[in-house]
Formats: C-alpha cells, structure tokens, sequence
C-alpha cells in the first residue's frame, strides 16, 4: 500500500499552428468536448489571401505549360516546312549541278557561250548555298525544340512546386481552425477573443475523460512481488468511502529519481541511503459510477494484492 499516488491521464494540449488574432471562441472553460468539436478561430483574412495568389500562381504556371505546348506543335510544323524546303533546293542544286556540266562540256563548241556557262556554275553555286542555309535553319529550328522541352520541363517543376504552395496555404488556412483531436473534458481556456497569438501559443488542454488511471509510487522494498496483471484496490481522499478496482499494467523502467532534472550521483561525497520509489500504472475498472468524477491530479491510496497468482515476472526476478 501506498499513499504517494495520484490520477493521471493523457493531456492533450492544444497549440496555434498559424499565428493571428482569435476571432471566435466555441468552447467555454471546463466543457465537455467530442473529437472534431470547434473550439477557436482564428482571423483567416490573410491565409485566404494566400490560398488565392497561391491558385493564382498554379494557373499561370498551367497557362506557361500550355503556351510551350503551342510553341513545339509550331515548332515542328516548322521543322516540316523545313525538310520540304530542303528537298525543293536539293533539287534545284540537282538541276544547275546537272545544266552547269552539260554548258561545261559543250563550251568549246559553238552551241554555249562562255557567259551561258557561267551563269549556270553561279545558280549551281547560289543553289548549293541556300541548300546549306536552309540545312542550318533546320539544324537551328531542331535546337529550337529542344530549348523548348528543357523549358516545358521547368514548367511542369514550377507547376508542381506551385501547387505544393497552394497545398501548403490550404492547410494553413485550415489551421486557423482550431478543434479537439480527442473526446473529452476542455481545461481552462488560455486566450481571449481579439488576442494575438504566435505559432506555438497554447490555447486550451483536452483531458480525455474517463481514461484515466494511477501512478503510484512504491517502495523499491515494496516491488518484490509485484507482478503485471494483480489486482489492485485504490481509494481516492475525495471519495473515501468508495473502493475502486483495478489492475497493475505495467512499472517505470527506473526509479523517479532517474528521471529528474539532476539524478544523483552517491560516486561523490558521503553517502545516505536512500529507500527509492518505482512508479506503477494501475489501469482502474471503468464501471465504477464514481470514474467518470474522476480527475487527474487527485490524491488516491493504492494497494496491490501481490498474493494473486498471475503469470509474469515479478521484479526480483528481472535481475540478472
């Protein structure tokens, strides 16, 4: 039995995940919650603001995806218009090439003059020239798709990157909206309605009632037969009268004094010894009408009935 024991629970503090000025408040101090319940608002004018340039930005960026889109169906009607180029000059380089050997062979006769050979050579020679300007235009044009992929790649990355922002301002814009994560009993409200709060700024705790349980601290001395699953008695100073049940769920893995700030060290000084305390969860039986009364913090005595046969491991036994 032990008297240094107390009901505990799961408190579920509540923080701002935005910052801004309390517009509303829904939830009174002390007030019986369930799991979604509205509980604070905050001033929301701001993250709408940035959910519309964010969706602003999402389709500028799907608008740019579209325009390069265009610029490579015209690019390669380009491309097209530029094989049919080629081909026509091909063959009119063919034709000159063709005219130009046939007044070279015959300039020693008397059919072509040295003038009508010439300028056969020259439109062969201003044929072959624009056959090569147009084979660079084309080689250019090809380019040209490329830039164009490398930038449509780029404007899928900013899509992308757009509509993650847009994600991003959504979900702040849905933070504004503070509501309980859990069913249970709301603590006292820490913010009033027009206070400015930060990012971080506790609000409100949820103690999720009726689950709650013991800490007791016993005596190491006390632990030699304690074991998982024995059954345990628990009186709380508020309802002396009232004896509720439970069981032993599990034990602190150390003794309290582990666990504080500055554990102490007996390598120094002279040394006292100590009797230490192990912390003990005991999960109480819910069908008591005196539970749901229940809060944390309360004082309670704790007695385990360490001669029930139980299988498990007493601690003596843990020892190596």
């Amino acid at each position: 039995m032990t008297d240094d024991a107390y009901l505990q629970a799961d408190l579920t503090p509540l923080a701002a995940r935005v910052s801004g000025y309390i517009r509303r408040i829904d939830v009174t101090d002390f007030q019986t919650v369930k799991a979604g319940d509205a509980l604070f608002e905050i001033d929301d004018t701001d993250y709408r603001a940035q959910v519309d340039q964010a969706a602003a930005n999402v389709e500028a960026a799907t608008a740019a995806i579209a325009n390069i889109e265009t610029q490579k169906l015209l690019q390669h009607t380009l491309i097209r218009q530029a094989h049919a180029t080629i081909a026509a000059t091909e063959s009119d380089v063919w034709r000159y090439q063709r005219d130009s050997e046939r007044y070279q062979a015959l300039l020693g006769t008397n059919v072509v003059s040295q003038q009508t050979a010439e300028q056969a050579m020259n439109s062969y020679k201003r044929a072959a020239a624009t056959l090569d300007l147009n084979r660079a235009q084309l080689d250019q044009q090809r380019q040209q798709l490329d830039v164009l992929g490398t930038q449509e790649r780029q404007a899928r990355a900013a899509l992308k990157a757009a509509q993650a922002a847009l994600e991003l301002a959504k979900i702040n814009l849905g933070y504004t909206h503070i509501v309980a994560p859990v069913a249970g009993m709301g603590g006292q409200r820490l913010v009033k309605e027009g206070q400015y709060v930060g990012v971080g700024t506790q609000v409100i705790s949820i103690v999720p009632l009726p689950n709650i349980w013991v800490l007791a601290n016993y005596k190491e001395t006390q632990m030699t037969r304690v074991r998982v699953g024995q059954a345990a008695s628990i009186t709380v100073d508020a309802f002396p009268s009232t004896v509720l049940k439970g069981h032993v769920a599990s034990w602190s893995p150390a003794t309290g004094s582990q666990f504080s700030l500055l554990p102490p060290d007996n390598a120094t000084g002279n040394f006292t010894k100590v009797v230490q305390r192990i912390p003990v969860k005991i999960v109480l039986d819910l069908d008591n009408p005196v539970v749901p009364l229940l809060r944390p913090g309360m004082s309670v005595v704790a007695t385990i009935d360490t001669s029930s046969d139980i299988k498990g491991s007493p601690i003596s036994e843990l020892a190596p």
